[in-house]
């Protein structure tokens, strides 16, 4: 596949992680600030400059480079020894930015959560904004999360602050005969709840708080997944605080919320699991699938997402987000494998169906493995909640449809039920999900 075929195609995909971005500031340049997904993290400063944590929450965050894990003496995770609840403030002074205006639209968005979203940050020490991160990640060395900020920017001159770059990842499914798509829609409508992440003079010039949010919460969910399993919450309180966060970690994997998820409700196919981990990883493929095999594969097992067979820990996070975005929005998840095009100039209907489903978290093999993780890490019984999810219904995405035709194809009120548990976000135009995952 040519390098001008690469970019169209990540540039229609509406799936799992990132956008292709076009030119931007400066530094958009420099190839070396971003190295197989590891940013320089060079320009860090604290977002409040007169955090208690400025240069402890500094060195914490690029300590991972040199081999080595954040110290518990020096820094300790928000919710470390405290039960009382977070506030915005708490995790504000744990921020720390290469540009102001990364952290204001953070925190505007931060300042809107749900009190049990802003204690899923107690296991967090640090949060990185930094204009060349890229792909989002969570790193166990310093329990920090790396936010790309493309999720946080609002109009050209902000988006001209991010260093322009391809996901390293973006050509590793290239050997695959399928294309893996997921995204967030209302049941009803079929409708997008998330905003485009792209910048567009014409149809995504500027974009608001109320517009970045859908976007940055179902990251933040993401990645705070990662935080809570590495750190389950009824941990935080007993850490040795002699040591590092990475071996509190280690000595406690038995607690883990992913070693639970495996125990008692293990994903089946070893297929899936091979190609996930060259579609993601770029291990050498093991078997080539058609997006009919693949969806064969994929609809009886327990996955919310492809990008769940990538490891036992983003098999966490995907059924968690997936959980919370319908909960704050009341929307479902397509997901969706279909063929690779062969013309270079295709658009976002030539991505052919080979197999599609609508409501994935309904699946009677998923429910009960989402309910699991989120109870484990909102710490409470989801039973009630989970009722409209499991007895709403799952449906087919229309074989051989383009994967946008499909998105209103099949609404209804099969979809009632669960449409009514949260309303739905209003749109005024079409938004395109991201690509890659994080």
């Amino acid at each position: 596949m040519s390098k001008k075929q690469k970019l169209q195609r990540l540039s229609i995909i509406a799936a799992a992680m990132l956008v292709i971005a076009g030119c931007g500031g400066s530094k958009s340049g420099d190839r070396s600030l971003n190295q197989s997904g590891d940013p320089r993290l060079e320009d860090l400063q604290p977002y409040l400059a007169d955090s208690l944590y400025a240069q402890s929450a500094i060195d914490c965050a690029v300590i991972y480079k040199q081999g080595q894990s954040c110290q518990m003496q020096d820094i300790a995770p928000l919710g470390y020894q405290t039960s009382d609840d977070l506030t915005p403030d708490d995790i504000a002074g744990r921020l720390l930015v290469s540009h102001s205006w990364m952290g204001d639209s953070f925190m505007d968005v931060v300042r809107e959560l749900p009190q049990d979203v802003l204690n899923l940050f107690k296991p967090i020490n640090v949060i990185v904004l930094s204009f060349e991160v890229r792909p989002s990640f969570y790193h166990s060395a310093t329990a920090g999360m790396y936010i790309d900020p493309r999720y946080l920017w609002r109009d050209v001159v902000e988006w001209n602050d991010i260093y322009q770059q391809d996901d390293y990842r973006s050509g590793f499914s290239d050997s695959q005969r399928f294309i893996a798509l997921q995204r967030y829609v209302d049941p009803a409508s079929g409708e997008y709840v998330t905003y485009s992440n792209t910048y567009n003079e014409f149809s995504n010039a500027w974009r608001s708080a109320a517009e970045i949010k859908p976007g940055l919460l179902r990251l933040l969910t993401h990645e705070l997944a990662h935080a809570n399993d590495f750190l389950p919450p009824e941990l935080l309180s007993s850490l040795d605080a002699s040591t590092s966060i990475l071996t509190n970690i280690n000595r406690n994997k038995s607690s883990q919320i992913h070693q639970r998820l495996n125990q008692d409700y293990a994903l089946e196919s070893d297929d899936l699991t091979q190609a996930a981990n060259s579609y993601f990883g770029g291990s050498s493929v093991q078997k080539i699938l058609t997006p009919e095999q693949a969806g064969a594969a994929f609809e009886p097992d327990g996955a919310a997402e492809f990008y769940g067979y990538y490891t036992a820990e983003e098999d966490v996070a995907m059924l968690f987000e997936a959980y919370m975005m319908w909960r704050e929005y009341g929307v479902v998840s397509d997901v969706g494998f279909t063929t690779v095009p062969a013309r270079s100039d295709y658009n976002c209907d030539d991505l052919i169906l080979g197999w599609g489903q609508r409501n994935r978290l309904a699946q009677d093999e998923v429910a009960p493995r989402a309910k699991l993780v989120s109870e484990a890490i909102l710490q409470k019984n989801l039973t009630a909640e989970f009722v409209p999810i499991t007895s709403a219904t799952p449906v087919d995405l229309p074989y051989g449809d383009g994967w946008c035709q499909s998105r209103t194809a099949v609404m209804s009120a099969r979809f009632e039920r669960l449409s009514g548990a949260q309303p739905a976000m209003e749109h005024h135009r079409r938004y395109q999900e991201e690509m890659l995952r994080e």
